[in-house]
């Protein structure tokens, strides 16, 4: 008797197209969502026109966010009369906060899908093949905030799957190295500042289990990396629910120190950053970690938002601006020479000529080496947008290119000192346009340009700093 062998059928490569606006944590959804894609056979592409999907990750934090969604929808909708097969998918903040009613607005796309639910990206694909309609998914991770529910057969269920994930490299979508890699662990928020739509976008917090964290940053280890970036709405709140929820055993430091210092142990591994805080969040024990630990760097993003504690106030930022230059002094006293950067909004409700000085006034305190300003705008769902005295755009205007001018003349004098002095330089990336140039970060994050002949990319050197502008850093191998 012969036994006659029937070849599984191969599935034929499809292609995808993925364009990322917004943060960081944008970038490792993607990421994620590419992930996944690969284990269903889709293949990355450059351009939209190669691609028989579209993903269109989208951020909701600035105004007209949805009026950008909707010109690009306006462009890809030609695309789609060319070819027939074409699936379009948005995801992200916009089709969380606006749901179905994108749909109505543009019945070109075929998936709207919340960034709670990427991993049913799969499924809901699927469904828009079977039913030729668009598929729908949107709301916030299931269980969020309640984890008491899990037994500990699903708690391991959950861990195997996580690390079977991390056994699949996923390319980097920044699109420039994989030295440098995304890891999030924690995402949404509680704190509902006045002006912020990421607790009705992002849900509130939940934290990725610290097994889960650790066996992702290996896997991207293994694969070349060696920096990682730990990404949250608030990385300061880390595993506070897993606590509250029994979860973690509190401890002294708390859940993020504790974390940070486990990360800190692996050898492959030369830096961690951190993105994004909330400084009433911020912990002395976290300050005190970045002088024990050289792996932390010298750099630390603490959003601040405004100068003015009658603004501060009614941001619900919970903070005043003496508690926040208290832990930039902290930090200062761990590390002297700590870069630090910030968020600030200006023309925020209400906001007078001397708050906006009392910003002015808390940037030239702190020297920040860089800063993300922007002019205050209302955004859907926040109590912010029912406040009075609305300041005019042109004085938002105004404000804003003073406190940029202010920052560029910190930035310029702060790049200069650096001229003449040795630093480490962890080379990331070639230059696109100039042959023979990499780029690097120091410990302060700051760019470091060199010219070698030989690639530098993955190396940590040392770098003599002869030139500086406001952009980055020039320099020699020592």
């Amino acid at each position: 008797m012969t036994t006659t062998l029937i070849d599984e059928p191969v599935l034929a490569t499809r292609k995808v197209h993925i364009e990322t606006w917004g943060c960081q944590m944008n970038v490792a959804d993607s990421e994620k969502m590419l992930g996944l894609l690969q284990g269903q056979n889709y293949q990355l592409v450059d351009t939209p026109e190669q691609a028989d999907l579209i993903v269109l990750n989208t951020c909701h934090i600035r105004e007209k966010s949805t009026h950008k969604i909707m010109s690009r929808l306006g462009v890809l909708k030609e695309l789609k009369l060319t070819n027939r097969g074409l699936k379009i998918a948005v995801t992200g903040c916009v089709a969380q906060a606006e749901g179905e009613k994108l749909l109505k607005r543009a019945p070109t796309i075929d998936l709207l899908m919340g960034p709670g639910k990427i991993d049913e990206l799969p499924r809901l694909l699927e469904e828009v093949k079977e039913t030729h309609r668009p598929a729908v998914a949107l709301g916030f991770i299931s269980g969020r905030g309640d984890h008491t529910h899990e037994t500990p057969e699903e708690i391991a269920k959950s861990q195997a799957a996580a690390f079977e994930e991390c056994q699949h490299p996923v390319p980097s979508l920044v699109g420039r190295n994989e030295i440098s890699r995304f890891v999030t662990i924690q995402q949404g928020c509680n704190n509902f500042c006045t002006f912020c739509v990421v607790p009705f976008t992002r849900g509130k917090e939940i934290s990725v289990k610290p097994p889960i964290v650790m066996a992702k940053v290996r896997s991207f280890l293994q694969q070349g990396a060696k920096e990682i970036t730990l990404l949250g709405q608030n990385v300061n709140s880390y595993g506070l629910d897993l606590v509250e929820n029994g979860r973690l055993t509190p401890t002294a430091d708390g859940p993020f120190v504790d974390l940070l210092r486990e990360l800190c142990t692996i050898p492959e591994l030369a830096r961690v950053r951190l993105i994004t805080s909330n400084p009433h969040d911020f912990t002395f024990p976290l300050a005190q970690l970045f002088a024990s630990e050289p792996k932390m760097g010298k750099y630390f993003h603490l959003p601040v938002q405004s100068g003015s504690d009658v603004i501060l106030e009614k941001m619900k930022r919970k903070v005043t601006a003496a508690d926040y230059l208290r832990r930039v002094q902290w930090l200062r006293d761990a590390v002297p020479d700590m870069a630090l950067s910030t968020d600030l909004i200006v023309g925020f409700p209400g906001e007078s000529d001397a708050d906006f000085d009392a910003t002015l006034s808390l940037v030239e305190q702190v020297r920040y080496h860089f800063l993300y300003a922007f002019g205050y705008s209302p955004r859907k769902h926040t109590a912010a947008v029912r406040f009075k005295d609305v300041v005019p755009e042109a004085v938002k205007t105004k404000r804003l290119a003073a406190l940029n001018a202010l920052q560029d003349q910190i930035t310029v004098e702060i790049n200069e000192a650096t001229i003449g002095k040795t630093h480490k330089v962890l080379f990331l990336y070639p230059s696109k346009k100039k042959p023979d140039c990499f780029y690097g970060r120091n410990a302060q994050f700051q760019l470091v340009q060199v010219e070698s002949k030989a690639s530098l990319v993955g190396q940590e050197l040392d770098v003599c700093i002869t030139e500086a502008n406001k952009t980055a850093l020039v320099g020699t191998l020592v």
